[in-house]
């Protein structure tokens, strides 16, 4: 809430590669110093502060003494605070160097100005000089560098506070709501949520909650700690996965005291026996905290449960969460739009849409001819002999066709099988029509143009839809001679263009590809005048194509012989509905033929599946018994994304949206993850049920 839209954006960024480079840093660890087996998050802060002392020569900054990397991970140095834990609640990295043992121990609880302070005016000016030449070398943050520079004397309290006042609009307003229904309004902040989090034990919660699944699919592993012993834990596991870690932090400052945040405020006041709040410290800390070893056998002040088996019933309550998303149903948001004439003021209601209608892209729209082998048989009716590339072939499939009723099983099967009952081609009988015909058809597609980009041509499978095949063949020589790096290939075309003709120097920027199979058109093809321009035989012509792609939903029917049958309507469609007046949903859709609507699959909407595996199936329970809840929260699943037979389900808990790269690597997540179908027919057991804003299962069935 503190962060705007910009900001966010950024910080996705950033984590993201941020990620990338902790691996990479993980895996140099492994490769480098093979003792160290299993890289946790200190052990990668270890090794970023090294490296940030590369413009330093690797020299520390206590001692100005090079630090040894064959010995970056062993007792010889420490990863010190620059300003002490016991004076601010601060462990980020901005709060960090790597120094050697001996320097930590000796600076104790000082700042790293007033340790260096301390020593001669010959050391202290020599590392203000490099704290300075690493800020203005943008090797250091500036947070570090004020840090660096920090005296004991200017560390303020209140950070809470602090943090408010940098707060965005949002986060205040949120603030003075609730003052409006709660007579204390207590602010607090990630960081203090996230040490309540340590201290009470909550932190692999979430990995505890998934890890029987993922052990069953064979996606755990054993790591080595650094005492030698073993752990399991689910492979590339981040408690951002589950969206519960969200109710999990929600429990957390549900517990959250005042006297945590306060105790955490001013935790320079612990041992400044002169400060305002020394005393009231002092009291929480005997009241709100108890002692406790780590792993390492060290002892350290955490905070008290605030109630008994704490972790246990966080869990217990974590398991019965289903996770509700908004459906999207609505297809437009009747406006009132007023404007004032001289005859008073005017009232008029304008629908607007709730999503994008269509792509951006305008598409072109051409034909090209298919051909294709094909073995004659019972299939070969009317339509598919008339795409019969030899005309005299053509009109004798067709004379035989006619013989028999226009029926192709008997015309080309059983007793007039051609191998059975050939037919000839001249009346001495001495040549026979060949059991496999050419036939070659006109389709029709759209085409795009697109930018010369990395992006847009990132292998030899998209170059190959550029329409034109002089083009294509000069984009994948270009993309071969930069070894398939389409980053190196594509890039910076102005300075290394892609020369269509070098000698008239005229090079490739654009090109035109295929494009989609489907597409809706928005205009009809008129002249300078405004007049509609009419085809030979008297039809208006189509232009403008645009591929409607945001799917509205997917109505299931089952048809007259009991299979299940679709009917995609695209949010193009459903306005267009709307505006004429007619019903989104068409539930009468075929009943003449003596079909039955079942239900629609709108993006968000939620559906129970059954589970072999497990045994599960939800026609045995009642889905609206509370109680019931950890049962279903397996099987219950959200639809991601539809098209046509193409239905993409997520688990309700799951924050990573299926992808195609998951569908490829990670097969054995079918079922428990997603489920990913392409045939309406395994539709034929889903439930689909309608979940509240507070997780409650209060609709089964359409509705």
């Amino acid at each position: 809430m503190k962060k705007n839209a910009k900001e966010r954006a950024e910080l996705t960024t950033n984590i993201n590669a941020s990620k990338i480079e902790n691996e990479k840093i993980r895996a140099t660890i492994k490769k480098d110093f093979p003792h160290v087996k299993n890289p946790s998050k200190n052990d990668i802060v270890r090794y970023k502060l090294y490296q940030e002392l590369s413009y330093n020569a690797f020299k520390n900054l206590y001692t100005d003494e090079k630090i040894d990397y064959e010995k970056l991970y062993s007792k010889t140095y420490d990863i010190d605070h620059i300003i002490p834990q016991s004076k601010v609640f601060d462990d980020s990295f901005s709060n960090k160097v790597l120094v050697p043992r001996q320097s930590n121990l000796d600076k104790g609880n000082k700042t790293a100005y007033d340790f260096m302070s301390n020593k001669s005016a010959e050391n202290l000016e020599k590392y203000l000089s490099i704290v300075e030449t690493l800020f203005k070398e943008k090797k250091i943050t500036k947070a570090k560098y004020q840090k660096l520079l920090k005296q004991e004397s200017e560390i303020g309290d209140g950070f809470i506070d602090r943090d408010l006042r940098d707060s965005q609009y949002i986060a205040k307003k949120a603030r003075n709501l609730l003052y409006e229904i709660c007579r204390v309004v207590t602010p607090t902040t990630g960081s203090v949520t996230a040490r309540l989090r340590e201290d009470w034990d909550l932190v692999n919660i979430m990995q505890e909650l998934n890890f029987d699944k993922f052990k069953a699919l064979g996606l755990t592993e054993m790591v080595e700690k650094k005492d030698g012993s073993f752990k399991e834990r689910i492979v590339d596991w981040s408690k951002r996965n589950d969206h519960r870690h969200h109710a999990m932090d929600a429990l957390t400052v549900a517990f959250t005291k005042h006297n945590h945040i306060q105790y955490l405020n001013f935790l320079n006041a612990r041992k400044n026996e002169t400060h305002k709040e020394h005393n009231v410290i002092i009291g929480i800390e005997d009241k709100e905290t108890t002692w406790k070893k780590d792993d390492d056998g060290n002892k350290k002040r955490v905070f008290k449960l605030p109630i008994p088996n704490f972790r246990q019933v966080a869990k217990e309550h974590l398991e019965n969460i289903l996770v509700s998303h908004k459906a999207k149903n609505k297809v437009v948001t009747k406006n009132k739009n007023k404007t004032k004439s001289k005859n008073g003021e005017r009232t008029k209601v304008e629908l607007t849409p709730r999503g994008q209608l269509h792509k951006e892209t305008v598409y072109g729209k051409y034909q090209y001819y298919i051909n294709k082998d094909e073995k004659i048989s019972a299939k070969f009716n009317e339509e598919i002999i008339s795409k019969v590339a030899h005309p005299i072939y053509k009109n004798l499939l067709l004379q035989r066709l006619s013989e028999n009723e226009n029926d192709p099983k008997k015309a080309f099967a059983g007793k007039n099988v051609l191998t059975k009952n050939p037919i000839h081609l001249n009346d001495e009988k001495t040549e026979t029509l060949p059991e496999i015909v050419k036939l070659t058809w006109l389709e029709e597609d759209y085409s795009i143009r697109k930018d010369i980009t990395p992006d847009n041509f990132k292998d030899v499978k998209t170059i190959e839809k550029i329409l034109d095949e002089g083009v294509k063949r000069i984009l994948l020589r270009r993309l071969n001679e930069f070894d398939n790096d389409p980053k190196k290939a594509f890039s910076d075309l102005e300075k290394n263009p892609i020369w269509l003709n070098e000698e008239k120097r005229i090079s490739i920027k654009r090109v035109t590809i295929s494009g989609v199979k489907n597409a809706e058109f928005l205009h009809y093809k008129k002249d300078h005048f405004g007049n509609e321009i009419l085809d030979d035989n008297g039809q208006k012509i189509s232009v403008d194509f645009v591929s409607t792609g945001n799917n509205h939903h997917v109505a299931i029917y089952r048809d007259e012989k009991g299979n299940l049958q679709e009917r995609v309507v695209s949010l193009f469609d459903a306005v267009q509905l709307v505006n004429s007046g007619e019903p989104v949903i068409d539930k009468t859709y075929n009943q003449g033929l003596g079909w039955q609507f079942l239900f629609t699959m709108k993006q968000n909407e939620y559906f129970v599946f059954s589970n072999e595996k497990t045994g599960f199936n939800p026609k045995e329970i009642d889905l609206l018994d509370a109680e019931n809840k950890k049962k279903i929260s397996p099987n219950l699943f959200r639809v991601q994304k539809i098209s046509s037979k193409d239905y993409m389900f997520n688990n309700h808990l799951e924050t990573v949206a299926i992808s195609g790269e998951i569908l490829k690597t990670k097969k054995e997540l079918s079922g428990v993850m997603y489920h990913y179908i392409q045939t309406p027919a395994r539709l034929k057991d889903i439930i689909k049920v309608r979940l509240n804003h507070l997780g409650d299962i209060v609709k089964i069935g359409e509705y």
